[in-house]
């Protein structure tokens, strides 16, 4: 009984997916993204104020890291897509 109830396990284990983000997954990552493109942003719009030139242009962050988000959602199992 004991060998059928860790090959259940096993089993279990091995449908979930390799390549697609669940749903923990993705919020975890898209909080992440979310945090890091506000905090760019801020540092953008410091250095602007400061009367230096940045590389990157404000919003750029913004649209970069939205895409991203995107990507993220369609890499995510589609029970736990937006």
């Amino acid at each position: 009984m004991r060998f059928e109830s860790s090959l259940v396990a096993n089993l279990k284990l091995n449908k979930m997916s390799k390549t697609k983000f669940n749903g923990f997954e993705k919020y975890f990552i898209q909080t992440a993204l979310k945090a890091a493109i506000e905090q760019a942003e801020e540092d953008i719009k410091k250095l602007v104020s400061d009367g230096k030139r940045p590389i990157y242009a404000e919003g750029y962050f913004t649209m970069v890291g939205n895409e991203i988000i995107d990507k993220v959602n369609d890499m995510t199992l589609k029970k736990y897509q937006d």
